[in-house]
């Protein structure tokens, strides 16, 4: 995932406007934690978020992504950030708040694997934390119907086009990645397999319930992919 992309990833996804989102996401926060000053990225990616809400929070992130990390610190130097698997990590420290963004959530790709992600996320929850994740699409909501997509992006180093075709495999949503990388040394050519999986969200609320996390979902959410809002049922 974003391995061969890691370095483009900014100039790929400059469309978006993270501080509007951060300050969405901001609002959101006092709303339904006024007290919280802590926050845990989960899939941080390259921090643009954090950037922001490290002016109002102690922000800390971990992402699967190597080259994420390295320079999410860079961006937020107060933070402490660190590669793992949101299925599956262990820190020494709990947070008021656990945000899981950018629908990073698909990557777990099954029900069992988001049980395993909710469970790791209580373990590092304050007792009156709330935990925020934007979803991937719903099944209902995914068309993988052939249509070509394409973003572009460039730096002061070069130029990149990437291009895919919506597909889907059972409860999967497929995302292969063709790129195109132009620099001064020349033109570069690889891919990407993205495999996210698609939960409807019956399945989302009742995978909440089975951790024993109360939950609320917004359908719009940041960007209308939708939100879901928990906490601990004792909270």
């Amino acid at each position: 995932m974003f391995k061969n992309s890691a370095k483009w990833y900014d100039a790929l996804y400059s469309f978006k406007d993270y501080q509007q989102e951060s300050d969405t996401i901001v609002s959101l926060l006092r709303r339904e934690h006024p007290r919280a000053d802590s926050i845990l990225n989960v899939a941080c990616g390259t921090a643009e978020h954090d950037k922001y809400l490290s002016k109002m929070y102690s922000v800390d992130g971990i992402d699967i992504n190597s080259e994420f990390i390295e320079v999410a610190s860079k961006k937020n130097p107060d933070g402490q950030y660190f590669c793992a698997d949101m299925t599956n990590f262990k820190l020494t420290k709990t947070y008021d708040i656990i945000l899981c963004l950018f629908s990073s959530i698909g990557y777990v790709k099954t029900i069992d694997n988001v049980i395993k992600t909710f469970r790791c996320f209580k373990r590092h929850l304050n007792e009156d934390g709330i935990i925020v994740i934007e979803p991937w699409f719903v099944p209902a909501a995914w068309n993988p119907d052939g249509r070509v997509h394409m973003l572009t992006g460039e730096t002061t180093d070069g130029k990149i086009c990437r291009m895919n075709i919506s597909e889907q495999e059972g409860s999967l949503s497929i995302l292969n990645f063709h790129y195109l990388v132009g620099t001064s040394n020349g033109v570069e050519y690889f891919t990407e397999l993205h495999e996210l999986g698609l939960f409807s969200v019956e399945e989302m609320k009742e995978t909440f319930k089975v951790v024993e996390l109360s939950v609320n979902y917004d359908k719009d959410g940041l960007t209308d992919r939708g939100l879901y809002i928990a906490r601990q049922d004792n909270a």
